[in-house]
């Protein structure tokens, strides 16, 4: 557990790291409140420490739960239980996410509550729909066709305010909690199977829980009409004060708790019903969702207290002043390095280098995914600046990565979607988000229309760049394969005029 406890705490370090570093670099060259830079300082001790916990309670608690749950639903060989459990797993792990709570309290035209339900449940029905797929083999590539046809049938009829935010949804729901409990259901499901696909299969799962919360999104905007431009409220961030700390510590609290019981309520009942773990098994996570529920909170402290606010300031100077395309280039940065050492996205490379067999390289994959975000945050300040509407690029970038599907393994398609479900980690919308938001607020656009497609712009260019890294792939298996016919083409020719 101490080596566990390390590691972890390595990992943190190095995604919020390079970060801090960055912004402590730039407080030398325009001019930052001493008690801002402070708390922000405090605000990254405080990151760490909880991400920290955080990931190393989830790792005792989440994961034994998921795979406990993968693992009997593939021996109980019932599919209405696959289903039914399928539904309510990726209903009840979304609501833990940190980063959906942390983009549900930047929201201000929605009840957060009512936000993260209805995402939640749209995660629940596309987790239950790809149980569907990879138990029957389902073609991936037109289900997404299927489902982003659908999505931007319905963005004609839903409010240009809500538009991105439905995106966003879909950007931030697929992260630490939520990726182990849908890797080891993959893997548990396709294990049913026996057919040569069947190991490919197990990727995929993560794309369609994307796409999920943004049909959701898009329906409640058509149900709820609300009206984002008239009623965003910048005093989050700009109010602060060292006594935040002790009002956002109870609210932060509360909102874990709620977060964290519908998992803990279902895997009681779980084992109520099956009586398949241990007294040992349980001490272990119980103890797991305590240190989860601890880290979870001081995550979320200090995303509220500190970073929100230092992301907002960076965005607001830079956007007011003379400087201001600076921005693009500064936050392409940021960007890069928090994609490279996110924990989402280093789970999906490990599992894609486990099935491939080190065939496709986890540098060039991850440096795909990091060259991805980097790209995406720069587009994304070049909108804020500009006030291109988000749809144009959704449709332009959704429409070359169904394209490119056309030309790749099947298994690509799956890996990068899901790549670009990793993507949106915690600090995209605690720091990347809230820069994009200040830079907005200054050049005096509409936060919702402007700013808001971050989260998902930074889950969609990804998808691009890891398609690609598969295209180039194909192209050289396809020449080794003529440079193979070749070399048999001369043995046999050699030998026919041998024995002439």
């Amino acid at each position: 557990m101490e080596k566990q406890l390390k590691e972890n705490l390595f990992t943190s370090i190095k995604t919020i790291g390079p970060v801090v570093l960055i912004v402590l670099l730039l407080s030398l060259f325009i001019p930052v409140n001493p008690a801002f830079l402070v708390s922000f300082f405090i605000s990254s001790v405080l990151l760490i420490l909880g991400s920290t916990l955080f990931t190393f309670g989830a790792d005792l608690s989440m994961v034994i739960i998921g795979n406990k749950i993968g693992k009997d639903l593939v021996k109980s060989k019932k599919l209405w239980l696959i289903f039914s459990v399928s539904f309510i797993i990726g209903t009840v792990v979304t609501v833990a996410e940190p980063d959906l709570l942390v983009l549900a309290e930047q929201i201000t035209s929605v009840s957060s509550l009512v936000l993260i339900l209805t995402i939640s449940v749209g995660v629940g029905i596309c987790l239950l729909l790809a149980s569907i797929r990879s138990l029957f083999g389902w073609d991936l590539n037109k289900i997404l066709i299927g489902s982003f046809i659908l999505i931007f049938v319905l963005s004609l009829f839903v409010p240009g305010d809500f538009i991105p935010v439905a995106f966003d949804s879909g950007g931030v729901t697929t992260g630490t909690i939520s990726i182990p409990f849908i890797i080891t259901l993959g893997m548990g499901l396709v294990s049913t199977r026996v057919d040569s696909k069947a190991k490919e299969e197990s990727f995929g799962l993560i794309s369609l829980a994307s796409t999920g919360p943004i049909l959701m999104v898009l329906l409640l905007g058509l149900l709820y009409n609300p009206q984002g431009s008239t009623s965003f409220d910048n005093s989050l961030y700009t109010n602060f004060k060292y006594s935040n700390y002790l009002s956002q510590l109870i609210i932060c609290l509360k909102d874990v708790l709620l977060a964290i019981s519908p998992i803990l309520l279902a895997f009681i009942i779980y084992n109520f019903i099956t009586r398949n773990v241990t007294k040992k098994e349980m001490c272990k996570i119980f103890l797991g969702v305590i240190i989860t529920i601890f880290g979870l909170t001081i995550f979320l402290l200090a995303s509220n207290v500190g970073f929100l606010n230092m992301g907002y300031y960076i965005g607001e100077y830079f956007a007011q002043g003379p400087f201001k395309y600076l921005l693009i280039p500064i936050i392409m940065i940021l960007s890069y390095f928090i994609a490279v050492a996110e924990p989402a996205v280093i789970i999906l490379i490990d599992q894609v280098d486990c099935f491939t067999e080190g065939a496709i390289s986890k540098n060039v994959l991850k440096v795909a995914l990091a060259l991805g975000v980097s790209v995406a945050s720069g587009l994304s300040i070049m909108r804020v600046f500009s006030g291109i509407p988000f749809i144009y690029y959704g449709i332009v970038g959704y429409g070359i990565a169904l394209l490119l599907t056309k030309f790749i393994p099947k298994v690509f398609t799956a890996i990068a979607f899901d790549a670009g479900g990793a993507t949106g980690g915690s600090l995209t919308t605690a720091f990347l988000l809230p820069i994009a938001i200040g830079a907005c607020y200054a050049s005096g656009g509409n936060v919702f229309t402007d700013a808001f497609g971050l989260a998902s712009m930074v889950s969609l260019v990804p998808i691009i760049t890891v398609e690609m890294v598969g295209l180039i792939y194909q192209l050289k298996m396809h020449n080794l394969m003529k440079v193979e016919t070749l070399d048999d083409s001369i043995v046999d020719y050699n030998w026919e005029v041998s024995n002439g």
